[in-house]
Order: structure tokens, then sequence, then C-alpha cells
């Protein structure tokens, strides 16, 4: 009786949410401050120009990458209308990301992006959020009667929505590390439960239920991950992996439950993401940076693991993989404070490298400066940076003058002009009394 009674509600109050997203989205964009529109999008804002401007470049570029995948010929054949604003009260979900940052309305070909949530976080989690829904779109637009497979929709997003994107370039590593540590834990709980066959049977409200919607769409990015990665020959497009999917009758895919679920409980992260951090191919270079920046990342028992595949990173033949690797290993230990204590010597040893690095004049002042604006974040051994720090503060390039002071007043108990352009271009002896008194403070220090 309650279900009955819940389900006309509830599909009552569907209607009236997409009524009220219908009406809103035909005159919505009158209500925005700026508007950008470019080929297949028009992208809605209240927040700066300047902010426009790079997500409406950031949008492009994902747009391009999709079409590359998709095989779609510009012209776009449609125009897509962008909000970025925060999350509107009450409105259903008819997306199908589970934090609620964004949702795509196929019917409208609107896309609503909660930017202010996104951004809070870090950049790329905006970019990532815009990949995701821009996915759908791409998808149930090229594949039609995507939208009655939910479990297709989301795990493709799932794992499109992982892509390495820059200007003429895209990569898609497919691997979520997120949703594959969910997919390890739900299916080693349900170990004795179909759960292909119930995922695939999910229609959008069973898969949406609040109690099971996280491992549905984990489940969706490990059985589309598995499809794409072991079920088809690798000289397939990805376009042409995807395609077959598409049309795989679903007993066909329930009969791969065996071994699915081995491969996806099999796939060890961070040996899969060193794996990836190795490929010495041109064609998987964006890929490769991405898994460095990942192995980072990692917590609990991985950390140790992940610090030592870093480690042996500073080895690489290729310089843009080391640099990769000094920057993660920083931001590893940095939110591990632990992590120094559980390989002393190859931490020791590694920071040491990093040290030289920071001291070498003849080294890259970019990276130098990378190196020195990532030591902000380390608490773990801050004292023993200071005086290199300090010394930083008359190098010879204003780059790597600057990110010191930035650090140094991060990590040092004494007020500092922290201004770059104090440090790139005010007077040498306005510099040098600023660095006096740095001097002086650290003897002071030294006689607490």
């Amino acid at each position: 009786m309650p279900f009955r009674i819940m389900g006309p509600a509830l599909h009552a109050t569907r209607s009236a949410a997409v009524i009220i997203l219908c009406l809103v989205s035909c005159g919505c964009g009158l209500a925005y401050k700026n508007r950008l529109s470019r080929d297949g999008f028009i992208v809605y804002t209240n927040d700066g120009q300047d902010f426009l401007e790079k997500t409406g470049d950031q949008i492009e570029t994902i747009y391009d990458s999709l079409a590359e995948v998709f095989e779609i010929p510009k012209p776009f054949p449609w125009t897509t209308r962008i909000f970025l604003d925060g999350q509107a009260e009450g409105v259903l979900d008819y997306s199908y990301n589970p934090d609620l940052l964004g949702y795509y309305v196929p019917f409208l070909r609107m896309i609503r992006i909660d930017s202010r949530a996104a951004a809070s976080n870090l950049v790329s989690d905006l970019d990532q959020v815009l990949l995701h829904e821009i996915a759908h779109h791409f998808l149930v637009s090229e594949l039609p009667g995507i939208s009655g497979k939910c479990w297709l929709n989301e795990g493709l997003a799932g794992n499109l929505e992982v892509g390495v994107i820059e200007k003429d370039r895209a990569e898609f590593p497919l691997l979520n590390p997120v949703l594959l540590k969910i997919a390890q834990r739900e299916i080693t709980e349900n170990k004795n439960r179909p759960l292909l066959a119930e995922l695939l049977q999910s229609d959008w409200k069973d898969f949406h239920n609040e109690e099971t919607r996280e491992m549905n769409y984990a489940l969706s990015w490990s059985i589309v991950y598995h499809l794409l990665s072991n079920e088809f020959p690798a000289t397939l497009s990805l376009k042409e992996k995807i395609n077959r999917i598409h049309f795989m009758d679903k007993t066909e895919i329930s009969a791969l439950e065996n071994g699915w679920r081995k491969n996806i409980l099999g796939l060890d992260l961070v040996a899969e993401l060193n794996r990836l951090a190795r490929l010495a191919v041109p064609e998987k270079k964006m890929t490769s940076a991405w898994a460095i920046k990942e192995l980072c990342k990692v917590r609990g028992a991985d950390v140790r693991r992940s610090l030592g595949a870093l480690v042996k990173l500073f080895g690489d033949r290729c310089p843009q993989v080391r640099e990769e690797a000094y920057i993660s290993f920083l931001r590893l230990i940095a939110s591990n404070p632990q992590a120094p204590f559980l390989e002393p010597e190859q931490t020791a040893k590694a920071l040491t490298r990093l040290q030289a690095i920071i001291a070498d004049s003849e080294a890259s002042p970019l990276l130098r400066a990378r190196l020195v604006a990532n030591l902000e974040r380390h608490r773990a051994l801050r004292n023993d940076w200071v005086p290199l720090l300090v010394d930083t503060l008359e190098d010879s390039r204003p780059i790597v003058r600057a990110a010191a002071a930035s650090a140094l007043s991060k990590m040092a108990a004494k007020p500092t002009i922290v201004s770059p352009a104090f440090w790139t271009s005010a007077p040498t002896s306005k510099r040098n009394e600023e660095i006096s008194e740095w001097k002086k403070w650290l003897v002071d220090r030294a006689r607490r």
C-alpha cells in the first residue's frame, strides 16, 4: 500500500519538476548577466567575463574532443544551453551525477552546472563535471535509446569524465579511481548476488534509489570499463567500442558476470596508475601525466606503495615524467603526514634530491618554482625547508624568488612580503632589506 501511494506522488513531483524546468529554461537566459555563444552551445553565467571566456574555451575544447571521438562533423547539428550557477533547490536529478553538481535534460538540450560547488574543491572538479554532463549530451544525441539505459548512459559518462583534454588533443584513460574503489567494495560485499542482471534491468527510479544509487554509478562504470578494456579488439576505435556495447543484448552482458567480477576485483589501483604513468609513447603523454597526479591522491594502505612508485619515477628517462613525479611526491606527503615515517630512508633521499634541485641555479626555473610552490602545503618536515627558502629569496630568477616568498609566508611564523611584483621587479636594495630581516630571524630562531 505505501508503494502505491508514493508512486503517483513521485510521478506528479517529477512531472512538475519537468514543467518547471521547461518554463524556466525558455526564458532563463534573460536572467543571467553574461552569455557566450560558440558552435554547438551557449553558456550563461552571472560570474565575470574572464570566468565566462575561460570556461567557454574549456567547453569548446571538450566539444571538439568528443566530436572527434564520435566523428561528428562541424558545424554541430544542435545547440546546447549550458547554465553555470548554484544548484536549484527542489529540482529532480534528470542527469546521472550522484553529487548533483550538474545535470543534463535531454529533451531540452540543457545542462546546468553548480559551478560554485565544483570550484570550491578544485578547478579540475569543474572541468570533470563539465566533461561528464557534456558527455551525456553527446551520448544521447548519437546513441538512440540510450536515455532508457541508465547503466550505459552513466557508465559511459563515468569512463569519459576522466578524459585528459587540451586544445587539439584528448586522451581517455577510462580508469576512474573513485568509482573503482566503490565497485570493488560492492562486488566484495555482494558475492552471491547477480549484480549485472539487476543493474541492466533497473529503470530510472530503481537506478536513482537513494540507498543503491552510489553502487549503481560505480557498477555501471565498472562494467563499461571492463567491456571497453577487455572484450573488444584493441584495434577498434573508442567510438566503435561504444557502438558495440550499445547494441549488445542484456543477456550477453549478464553472462560476463564472473569475468567482470574477477577483472574489477583484480585491478590494483596503484599498480595500474604506475603502469599508465610509465607509458612511453607520445600518444599517451597526457595519460601518463594524469596517472602520476592520481598517484598522490591515494589514501590508507595504498600510500606506502604510491610513495614508492613515485620515488622510482624520479629516475625515469623522460624529463616530464620526472618533474610530475616530483610534484606528486610532495603533494602525497603533504596530505599524508605519516608517509615520511612509513619509508624514512626512501623519503629522506627523495627530499634531499628535491632540495638539491631547488638550490641548483642551472635547473629549470619553472620546475624550481613549481617545487617551491608545492612546499606551501608541506608540514611534516617544514623546518628543514625554511633556511633553503630564505636563501632562495636571493635567486637570480624572479619566478623562483616569488615562489619562495609565498611558501615562507605559509611555513614560517614571520610576516613577509608576499606580493609577486615585489620579488620580481622591486629594487634590489628593497629586496635585500627584506632578506636581511629573514636572516636575522633565522639566527634568532636558532638561539631559542
